[in-house]
């Protein structure tokens, strides 16, 4: 049957060609990718749509590379040289780091960030199956070792004995503090946002809200034996990515419509976020002291705003982290968005953990450990 069998070649090439045109394609955009994340050239919100697929870029170019190493194996090279020509952004992706060990015993800061869904209070109140949970919650960020806890969407409440955090915080040793709202005692409930705990005093301290929402700055200087350190807690504008609400839609209408909320939302976020950031930047600026900026920054590494903070400062996962990093703890789960940047020439990260064994909130707690180089402890 030889019409037969120069059929199935026929079709056996098309298919082929194709597949090398896409693989072509998906190789300049990957390209093209780098480009913009290199050196953050281009700050649309369009281009930052862009930025955030190229993981996906990255998975299609291995699935390429594996394709064609079992039937064409000289094709395969393109996806391959693609994949080593990102090299530079594989730090931002995994790491794997050894802890290291501050042999000289020098001053170390101890630094938890975590994002706390106001400890889920409106269930709390609500509904008395959600209190061992919050309970659960309160007591972890309570009984945790770090000297200093930057929190967001922190919640203070006078209702309940759980949920008078401030009051727990003084009684555990934690006897200094900065809060976006600092006059919470005017309020029963509070919806505080951003607050920083010390165990050491801090000298000075100030914040920035982003509009009537409970995203903005809150940052302290805080003397850490005879070195001062500025930590400042952000939280920027939400992503607006809310997976689960597309999962959960029966009918296409219901999908289509959930999905163009998401877009809407991504866009205002991130030309929202462009803006914050550089709120952010100019505290880092006018700091005296070295500084470490953590918190919610909302952004994955791929980013304009990822990409700004990298080029002042040294980010603690890609130093002193190990793994995958992924800090939040619902769909989509594989993301790496709340951070700890440090100042590299008066500070050396120890180490880097992501606590994804404490499940209690819609984040898992970042924990960084930052040893001072005492000869250089000033910026100016």
């Amino acid at each position: 049957m030889p019409f037969a069998f120069s059929v199935r070649q026929l079709i056996r090439l098309f298919f082929r060609s194709l597949l090398w045109s896409l693989n072509v394609v998906l190789a300049l955009y990957t390209l093209f990718l780098y480009w913009l994340l290199d050196d953050v050239p281009v700050e649309h919100w369009s281009a930052s749509m862009l930025m955030i697929t190229l993981p996906i870029a990255w998975a299609l170019n291995i699935a390429c590379l594996l394709i064609w190493f079992f039937t064409n194996a000289w094709r395969c090279l393109l996806s391959l040289l693609v994949l080593l020509a990102g090299y530079w952004l594989w730090p931002r992706t995994v790491a794997w780091n050894d802890p290291v060990s501050n042999l000289y015993g020098k001053p170390t800061l101890t630094l938890l960030s975590y994002n706390l869904m106001n400890f889920n209070a409106e269930e709390f109140f609500r509904n008395p199956q959600a209190r061992h949970e919050t309970r659960l919650l309160t007591d972890w960020v309570i009984r945790n070792e770090a000297s200093v806890k930057c929190f967001q969407e922190f919640y203070n409440s006078q209702r309940h004995q759980s949920l008078r955090m401030i009051e727990r915080f003084d009684s555990s040793g934690y006897a200094y503090r900065a809060l976006l709202y600092p006059d919470y005692k005017r309020q029963p409930d509070m919806y505080i946002g951003l607050a920083i705990f010390s165990r050491y005093p801090i000298l000075n301290q100030g914040r920035e809200a982003f509009g009537p929402s409970h995203n903005g700055i809150v940052w302290a200087d805080i003397k850490i034996g005879a070195d001062t350190v500025r930590v400042i807690n952000v939280h920027l504008e939400s992503m607006g990515i809310r997976v689960r609400r597309v999962l959960d839609q029966q009918e296409m209408a219901g999908v289509r419509l959930q999905t163009r909320g998401i877009l809407s939302s991504l866009r205002e976020g991130f030309m929202a976020r462009q803006a914050q950031i550089r709120t952010v930047e100019r505290y880092v600026d006018e700091s005296p002291y070295p500084v470490v900026v953590t918190g919610d920054f909302n952004e994955t590494p791929y980013s304009v705003v990822y990409g700004r903070m990298r080029a002042k400062l040294h980010n603690a996962f890609e130093d002193a982290g190990r793994g995958f990093g992924f800090s939040l703890n619902r769909a989509p789960s594989v993301l790496r968005i709340d951070n700890q940047f440090y100042d590299a020439n008066a500070l050396t990260a120890l180490r880097f953990k992501t606590l994804r064994h404490v499940p209690y909130s819609d984040h898992y707690p970042i924990l960084g450990s930052y040893m001072f180089e005492r000869a250089r402890k000033s910026r100016f």
